[in-house]
């Protein structure tokens, strides 16, 4: 087990890094790590049901991302100007805490204006070197809310090079239901699709939702060698008491329990008693999972083939062991497969 960054470097082609999910939803690859045997088996998606049994959970973030990314630009200026929005900080007064791109020319008192829109906000505190305070000036019998959903977009990650388009915000959500609060979606949700979901519903499979909004974490680059110096942001979380007694039942009862996706093993890792069963909860978790910390909750993991370097590898690594988690992705990056939000999958067992 590696606590070392550069134990986490591989040799990606930007050819693999899926710009575009499948078509159709649900049509992605599935590779399968079997840990008792060290096996390791290719499939598609759409077997997920095969490796799951009655009385099994599939615990997963009902976290939903909303179009927070929004482009304006400074008064007497025609240069964009990228607002991330990461965190409502007052919702009277519409202040977040937001990203800014270029942010050395973001300074406090300007004036931000965004295109086909009368919403207007202004700089009024710098929060971190990238982050800034911006409060929303809204126009009377306006809402806020509706003038985000109308001219922003979904925030894709860094590694999508292409332009935005409008089945964004169909293809950057997951098919159920749940509360917008995320920057990005779990990448590991979006392949489910409806189908999938009655098929485990048939066979018994339980989905038991938890909450953690995805927000500034993910676009922070771990730039420390010793990966016991690295210090995650803060995220909100929330495990229901219905959501903590289910998997605890089902763990005792010897069933499997499916962790979908990374924000989601924070998440419940995050949420653990003295006698490590799931306990309800509510918080800020700043949790970051890395060898040689071995998750407490899953008995399962599915999760995407994550870019070198990143915190949602190094939490495969943990979940899977480093040696065997390094073998699937070798294998991967041989077989084809697709890497980020959009891409293949890995099902460990």
């Amino acid at each position: 087990m590696s606590s070392r960054l550069s134990d986490y470097v591989f040799e990606l082609p930007e050819s693999q890094i899926a710009q575009y999910p499948p078509e159709p939803r649900g049509s992605n690859r599935l590779m399968v790590l079997h840990q008792d045997s060290g096996e390791i088996t290719l499939h598609t998606f759409s077997e997920l049901p095969d490796f799951l049994d009655s009385g099994d959970v599939v615990v997963y973030n009902d976290s939903l991302p909303f179009p927070c990314l929004l482009i304006g630009h400074k008064e007497r200026s025609t240069s964009p100007v990228e607002v991330l929005l990461l965190r409502e900080l007052d919702a009277e007064t519409h202040l977040w805490n937001a990203m800014v791109e270029p942010a050395r020319k973001i300074r406090v008192g300007n004036k931000l204006y965004f295109p086909h829109s009368n919403l207007m906000a202004e700089v009024v505190d710098n929060t971190t070197s990238r982050e800034r305070a911006i409060r929303f000036i809204v126009p009377p019998g306006e809402s806020f809310e509706s003038m985000i959903q109308s001219i922003g977009m979904m925030a894709l990650p860094r590694y999508i090079k292409r332009p935005h388009r409008p089945e964004d915000y169909r293809d950057f959500r997951p098919v159920w239901s749940g509360v917008p609060g995320s920057v990005q979606a779990s990448d590991a949700s979006l392949p489910f699709t409806r189908v999938l979901l009655r098929q485990l519903e048939v066979k018994g499979v339980e989905l038991v939702p938890i909450t953690l909004h995805v927000g500034a974490a993910n676009f922070r680059q771990i730039e420390v060698e010793d990966l016991f110096k690295f210090s995650m942001d803060a995220e909100w979380f929330e495990v229901k008491a219905s959501s903590a007694e289910r998997i605890n039942q089902a763990r005792k009862a010897g069933k499997r329990v499916l962790v979908v996706g990374a924000s989601t093993l924070r998440a419940v890792e995050s949420s653990l008693s003295a006698y490590n069963d799931l306990k309800p909860t509510e918080d800020w978790t700043v949790k970051f999972i890395f060898p040689p910390y071995k998750p407490a909750i899953p008995t399962a993991y599915l999760t995407q083939f994550h870019l070198p370097k990143s915190a949602g590898y190094i939490a495969t690594a943990a979940f899977g062991g480093y040696q065997r988690v390094r073998k699937a992705y070798e294998l991967a990056l041989a077989e084809g497969f697709r890497w980020g939000c959009y891409g293949d999958l890995l099902l460990i067992l």
